[in-house]
């Protein structure tokens, strides 16, 4: 199974990084065709971006998160989790929340996490951080990720 960090879902709505939009739309789509699930917390970072990044109002942006969340299955993140994301978080590795996504992750069964933020290549337990993007669009590790679903 494959998911999304929140900046590839902000992408969808970023009118000046056109690449990466077009990049971004075609991701979650392929993740919504293919039934793949989006963690819970990445709908509050989601409005949470849109609105102090992007500047949408609050509504707009709580539209867009409740639309993610009504489209897509939801990982939760345990106490379990949270336990494991405060230990690899220690280690300098990852902040809390990019731990705390990983480890969620992991224990939803995914295997890879489609994210910039992270370093590509990495893996933590049974996930790999796959960046989505390149200089030309999709990346060739993210198009043969998503090609395999």
């Amino acid at each position: 199974m494959i998911t999304a960090d929140t900046n590839v879902l902000v992408y969808v709505a970023d009118d000046a990084a056109p690449l990466k939009q077009r990049v971004a739309v075609q991701i979650m789509r392929r993740l919504a065709e293919r039934s793949q699930p989006i963690g819970l917390q990445v709908i509050g970072e989601l409005q949470n971006a849109l609105r102090r990044k992007l500047r949408h109002p609050p509504a707009a942006a709580a539209s867009a998160a409740r639309d993610v969340l009504q489209t897509f299955d939801i990982f939760p993140s345990t106490e379990t989790a949270a336990d494991e994301a405060l230990t690899l978080m220690s280690t300098g590795r990852l902040s809390y929340w990019d731990a705390l996504l990983v480890i969620s992750a992991g224990e939803a069964g995914i295997s890879t996490l489609l994210s910039e933020d992270m370093q590509d290549g990495a893996r933590f337990g049974g996930v790999e951080i796959v960046n989505p993007f390149s200089a030309n669009g999709l990346s060739a590790r993210a198009r043969e990720a998503l090609e395999a679903l």
